[in-house]
Parts: structure tokens; sequence; C-alpha cells
């Protein structure tokens, strides 16, 4: 695992989106794209500060 990478519905729950279990429920039903692909897979880890995280269309600020 890099540095800062965590997983995607964890990052989701950190800032806000919703509970780390309705995050997972939103990426399994293919409302979360990260560098323009949908990800519907949960455990992904992502990057928050490289990565461009998309959620029903609103970019995720820093």
């Amino acid at each position: 695992m890099e540095e800062n990478e965590e997983r995607l519905q964890k990052y989701l729950a950190r800032k806000g989106i919703a509970s780390r279990r309705k995050c997972e429920e939103y990426i399994e039903q293919g409302l979360v794209k990260v560098n323009g692909n949908v990800v519907t897979e949960l455990g992904t880890k992502i990057n928050p500060s490289k990565d461009k995280i998309i959620f029903k269309r609103k970019r995720n600020k820093k």
C-alpha cells in the first residue's frame, strides 16, 4: 500500500458523503468514479492527493 492510500468507502465517509456502509452501497451501485472510471469493487484503494473522485457527478474536494 502506498503511503497516502486508503479505501474508497472510508475516504467518502470521511468526507461526509454518508456512513461507510452506505458509501459501500453507493460504490456497488456504480455511483462513484475514480479518475473517470466507474468503480464497483469494494476495497478499491485510492490516493486522495492524486486521484480524482466523483460521486453522483460532483467532484469531491480535497
